[in-house]
């Protein structure tokens, strides 16, 4: 799979999720369209309905947009699956935000230190 922006295929789920709310088609535009700099800007955007469908309360769905890095694969994955998009644009969201990167090399940064300094 080719994670070029707008030149890869897209992963097909093989069970769709059944919903009613545009609240999910909105979001399914947002992120096709590439309108999401970050994954809080999301926050607004009918977080009851999707924190329920996620199974997680609305307070724990905000602070995991504030905090993207905390969402864990199965959660990037439901909510790709509620949506219906590929599960790479949500990461590629997440993966673009400058903090999300800076506390990935400050992780980094700091097991490797403590490693060398265990050696």
């Amino acid at each position: 799979m080719n994670f070029i922006r707008n030149s890869y295929e897209m992963g097909e789920w093989k069970t769709k999720f059944k919903h009613q709310s545009s609240a999910f088609r909105t979001l399914k535009k947002l992120f096709e369209a590439h309108a999401i700099e970050k994954m809080f800007d999301i926050n607004e955007i009918h977080s009851s309905k999707v924190s329920d469908a996620l199974g997680i309360n609305k307070g724990r769905y905000a602070t995991k947009l504030a905090n993207p890095e905390t969402f864990s694969t199965f959660e990037i994955l439901r909510f790709a699956w509620i949506i219906d998009i590929d599960p790479s644009l949500v990461i590629e969201v997440i993966q673009n935000e400058k903090n999300v990167m800076s506390k990935i090399v400050e992780r980094v940064n700091r097991n490797t230190k403590k490693k060398k300094a265990n050696e």
